[in-house]
């Protein structure tokens, strides 16, 4: 072979290794374009889904979140319901009250009541206050403004006259329920009903916060059916009783009241006050009894018998000291 063909021969060779190296290297690369491209898909379908995922815990938390708000109000409005439908004195069902019948059937009246106030006063008079029922006729339950009574039955009761503390037998006398609205204690309150020219007087004391008391006329007028009482006025003094549990520690057994001086000095005076409750749970008469001891000594004991303290019936309001 000549010196020109294997020049040329060696040439060719060259030029197709050349072909062959360029294809295989554009395979190589469209491969590796291929992976990238084939990487670069799989980490967005894995971050599409891990963003679902995402979206979807969140959606979950938001759920979450909101269930709870929802239970949260539920329990809050159930609560609530609760405190509303709770009442004051459930408990002083007028129909239970032994010897009192009430003029309309033994329950209040359905209806608004005549007037609404807030109780926080202190000794105060209320004359003609009500200027929603101009010719303050009872229409029950009555309530007489800013002094926390409010009247729920009018009738007649008869058993023992508690009022004057005589327990002499009576019957019809003119009575009244009231319940203490106020978010105090009464301590003390007046109201005059008129019926014709006559007019009618009740005397209440120590009625706690939400309870109920069963008020006998204070001379012992008789009731008269279809008289129509109507209100004249009221006095009143709203408190907060004190129970002195700091100083004076009270047990009872049958009729007999026990104190003990624990204020770890001399207490002078010492007075417990206590009323008695109707088997309905209303107190039974306006009157408020008291028991009373003398040179109570630091860390003494002293014991009374009583004549109208019960255990069964009977129920502490307020304990009263000089120091």
């Amino acid at each position: 072979m000549s010196k020109k063909g294997l020049i040329v021969g060696i040439l060719v060779v060259l030029v197709a290794g050349v072909a062959i190296w360029k294809v295989t290297s554009n395979n190589s690369s469209n491969d590796v374009a291929n992976n990238v491209s084939e990487k670069s898909e799989a980490s967005q379908g894995q971050d599409s889904k891990n963003g679902q995922a995402n979206k979807s815990d969140q959606n979950d938390s938001d759920k979450a979140n909101q269930d709870k708000q929802d239970s949260d109000n539920s329990s809050n409005n159930s609560s609530k319901n609760d405190e509303n439908n709770s009442g004051g004195d459930n408990s002083a069902i007028v129909s239970n009250i032994s010897g009192f019948t009430s003029e309309n059937g033994g329950s209040s009246k359905s209806g608004k009541d005549n007037s609404s106030s807030s109780n926080n006063g202190n000794s105060k008079s209320d004359k003609n206050n009500n200027s929603s029922n101009k010719s303050n006729t009872m229409s029950l339950p009555y309530t007489i403004a800013s002094t926390g009574m409010k009247v729920t039955n009018i009738g007649k009761y008869s058993g023992k006259f508690v009022e004057n503390g005589s327990d002499k037998s009576v019957s019809n006398v003119l009575s009244i329920v009231v319940t203490n609205t106020s978010n105090k204690d009464l301590q003390y309150g007046e109201i005059k009903l008129k019926a014709g020219g006559k007019t009618a007087t009740f005397k209440l004391t120590n009625i706690p916060s939400g309870k109920s008391v069963l008020a006998l006329e204070a001379n012992g007028m008789k009731y008269s059916s279809g008289a129509g009482y109507k209100y004249a006025d009221a006095t009143y003094a709203l408190t907060n009783m004190p129970m002195n549990s700091n100083k004076v520690k009270v047990s009872t057994s049958d009729s007999k009241v026990t104190i003990k001086n624990t204020s770890g000095k001399d207490l002078g005076t010492v007075y417990v006050y206590y009323k008695n409750l109707d088997k309905s749970g209303a107190y039974l008469g306006g009157i408020t009894y008291r028991v009373k001891f003398d040179n109570v000594k630091k860390g003494g004991t002293l014991s009374q018998n009583t004549k109208h303290f019960s255990k069964s019936n009977s129920k502490i309001v307020m304990v009263d000291t000089e120091k």
